[in-house]
């Protein structure tokens, strides 16, 4: 049987406290990876960052859809389509609603 050679073989064992270990995984659990390339990451000077909540999520990618809808209104307006005044500006309101809304769960 062939042996495949790992690229990481070197294994590096160090001590830390219960307490330090608890608080270790719970931001490893936080971000997503797995606690080798969590640290391997730190190591490396990298910020690390938590996986975003399922929420904003999908409201990125909600505003995404309606990013996708005024690239098609802007190619619709520029072929001499035109759409009223009012279905604009509550395009824009919903627009600004939806940021205000990523925001308040981003920042809170």
């Amino acid at each position: 049987m062939v042996q495949r050679s790992r690229k990481r073989n070197v294994e590096i064992k160090f001590f830390i406290t219960p307490k330090e270990k608890e608080e270790l995984d719970a931001r490893v659990k936080k971000t997503g990876l797995s606690r080798s390339e969590f640290l391997r990451r730190a190591f490396k000077g990298a910020v690390i960052r938590e996986t975003p909540q399922t929420e904003v999520i999908n409201l990125l990618t909600e505003l995404s859809h309606l990013g996708n809808n005024v690239n098609q209104i802007a190619h619709q307006e520029n072929s001499g389509h035109r759409y009223s005044l009012e279905f604009l500006y509550d395009l824009k309101n919903e627009i600004y609603d939806l940021i205000t809304e990523i925001r308040k769960k981003v920042i809170s």
